[in-house]
């Protein structure tokens, strides 16, 4: 999601871009999941007044208002396929939902909330399956060697890519608060930073160097996220609840809840 916000600043979003696959030190660094598919939560999502501009998955329940996914004109779907797949209840008072929706328990349809392709029951996705694919991918980015440290220059935090087709860094949970900076960073090329810690806030704060689908953090020991301002980056965190905020993020993001 990029620094800059969109026109009308909103609750935290989700823009459609991904993770590119790309040469690695270890192999891609892709979080392997369709490329349509903006947002993963195995847990619930509740939201309001903002949208997801790609196709998302929630394992738990869905509780949806003023909100819209799969779309980024309002007019047309972005993506072909399923727009929102809820494998508990799905509760939608408010926007739009294209593509349709599958819902593993009980929907109850509300007249300002329109799913623009129907509601079909079903499961829909293998949420039980992913979820141990991708735990088990967590833990063996956590498990790469570092290229480099992260260095502070004058306030802000510097990772070097410089001539590296996989850069990988292991912050701490303080450290997502700084300003940060990637040096260096190749077209093509991938940078992973695995962040410590239980609760990570990344504030709001500059991102430079960070191009569209080609950084990814792994929190691999968070429990609870804060986003403000926006970012461009896909998330890894599977046992993360991300709270209220503010801002747009360009990328895939994997959690527990949103």
């Amino acid at each position: 999601m990029p620094y800059a916000l969109p026109c009308s600043l909103r609750r935290l979003a989700l823009a459609a871009s991904l993770l590119a696959a790309g040469a690695a030190h270890a192999g891609p660094i892709g979080l392997g999941l369709d490329s349509s598919l903006n947002l993963l939560a195995f847990g619930n999502m509740n939201v309001s007044s903002s949208d997801v501009e790609g196709r998302v998955a929630v394992g738990g329940n869905a509780s949806l208002g003023g909100y819209s996914i799969n779309t980024k004109t309002g007019s047309s779907a972005l993506y072909n396929g399923t727009g929102l797949t809820v494998g508990g209840n799905l509760s939608f008072s408010s926007g739009s939902v294209w593509g349709g929706a599958i819902v593993g328990g009980s929907y109850t349809p509300s007249p300002s909330g329109t799913v623009m392709g129907g509601v079909q029951g079903g499961r829909g996705f293998a949420f039980a399956s992913e979820q141990q694919r991708l735990a088990a991918l967590s833990s063996t980015l956590d498990a790469l060697t570092n290229t480099g440290s992260a260095v502070d220059q004058w306030g802000t935090l510097h990772f070097d890519a410089t001539g590296q087709s996989l850069a990988v860094f292991d912050i701490q949970a303080a450290d997502a608060a700084w300003n940060l900076q990637i040096d260096g960073l190749a077209s093509g090329a991938q940078i992973l930073v695995n962040v410590h810690g239980a609760s990570v806030d990344f504030g709001n704060h500059g991102y430079t160097g960070f191009n569209k689908g080609q950084v990814l953090f792994n929190l691999p020991e968070a429990t609870s996220i804060i986003l403000n301002g926006g970012i461009n980056a896909s998330l890894l965190a599977l046992n993360a609840s991300v709270g209220q905020g503010w801002g747009q993020i360009n990328g895939q993001v994997v959690v527990k809840n949103w």
